[in-house]
């Protein structure tokens, strides 16, 4: 869900600032600089799950560990700040410590899981420090779903409110400030939440009412409600994304936002330039439009230029941007028009990221395609893939 350029602008978390990129696999005592990545595989359990980060993956799996393949150093690929500790893993590791998981979230230089107490852990960091292995948030013990993004993280609690915490800049924590916080603040007005989403810049939730509420970034729409803010100040509160009604799940994305309604139908707002939205077109929209051609949906997973569908029967269609192949389709042609995803017919979720797509497939493996850079297809190449391909072990 996040773009390959942006700086991740501040993190924070159980008082430790984080600024920057990251140790996002969570091993510990990190990976050696020229480190080839031993074939872990995930040969004794199965998936359960799988969130696609920036240029880093993580599945959860049936024991309740997660593990995750990728990026895995301090200090940014795609900027000229200083890489103090270098590595990364072309197939999944174990993250050390986790043994209780009920679901994990891949952001932008960090990750987080959701543990089985209702409490949340988040590891990554940047050349100003970091955390090698997963540490507790401080405060949160109730909380029921987590979604990390590039400025912070936000937890969904079990009383419908939600905190987050990091860098409040663009009104990303939504407590009507815009400073950063070393601990999580909950965020104004919301009462009802059922589901939280964060994407690059902003967070979005979705309400009981299955209205939807915004807020952070909002230079090209992303939030829904009409308006663009181009200041630094952001949007500090949530607003109401306009004209949505019946949503049933939300996605965050690079710069754009896409919500599944209970039609099977997906809408998407904000940022267009290269057909994130579907709908044919490539100028960005400040309300909601429908992707095209998408009538039997269950779930939308918005990337950082790029989205996916996942059918009623089990494909998946992509569109947006595809010069890694994060499409799916065999090209590196751009889609403003959803696409069928090649050779995927047993899907139960999907996820997109920073340049590339993960599926879960009802046989609990995992198949990735896209921007293979850094290794986060997880099939032990760092080669780029138009077409699905094996995370090895769950092949």
């Amino acid at each position: 869900m996040f773009s390959h350029s942006a700086l991740f602008r501040a993190r924070i978390i159980t008082g430790v600032v984080l600024l920057g990129a990251t140790m996002a696999l969570g091993l510990a005592g990190g990976i050696p600089s020229n480190a080839t990545a031993q074939v872990v595989g995930l040969q004794s359990v199965s998936a359960t799950q799988v969130s696609s980060g920036r240029i880093h993956t993580c599945a959860l799996l049936s024991n309740h560990s997660v593990e995750c393949w990728g990026w895995n150093m301090v200090g940014d690929p795609d900027a000229s700040i200083p890489v103090v500790l270098t590595g990364r893993s072309l197939t999944p590791v174990p993250v050390g410590g986790i043994t209780n998981a009920t679901a994990v979230s891949a952001g932008y230089d960090h990750s987080c899981a959701l543990l089985s107490d209702n409490r949340v852990e988040c590891w990554g960091s940047d050349e100003r420090g970091y955390s090698l292995d997963p540490v507790l948030v401080s405060g949160i013990t109730n909380a029921t779903a987590v979604s990390a993004g590039e400025q912070g993280t936000c937890a969904l609690l079990s009383n419908h409110r939600i905190e987050c915490w990091g860098a409040g800049l663009f009104g990303g924590l939504g407590n009507g400030t815009t400073q950063d916080s070393a601990t999580p603040v909950f965020v104004r007005g919301i009462m009802h939440a059922t589901q939280i989403s964060s994407g690059r810049l902003h967070t979005c939730a979705l309400l009981s009412n299955r209205r939807i509420e915004c807020w952070g970034y909002n230079r090209d729409g992303e939030l829904g409600n009409g308006k663009r803010v181009t200041s630094r100040s952001g949007v500090a509160t949530p607003v109401r994304v306009k004209g949505i009604t019946n949503a049933t799940q939300i996605s965050a994305g690079g710069a754009h936002t896409c919500a599944l309604l209970s039609n099977h139908r997906i809408k998407c707002w904000g940022l267009n330039g290269v057909g994130q939205l579907g709908n044919g077109k490539k100028t960005r929209s400040l309300i909601p439009v429908p992707a095209s051609g998408i009538t039997n949906a269950t779930q939308v997973s918005a990337g950082g230029n790029h989205t996916c569908a996942l059918l009623s029967n089990h494909k998946v269609k992509c569109w947006g941007y595809n010069g890694e192949g994060e499409l799916g389709n065999l090209t590196n042609e751009r889609g403003a028009t959803p696409v069928f995803v090649r050779g995927i017919t047993n899907a139960t979720k999907v996820s997109a990221g920073g340049a590339r797509t993960c599926a879960l497939l009802s046989n609990h493996k995992v198949k990735c395609w896209g921007y293979n850079g850094y290794g986060q297809l997880g099939n032990g190449t760092e080669d780029d893939s138009a077409t699905p391909v094996g995370v090895v072990g769950l092949r």
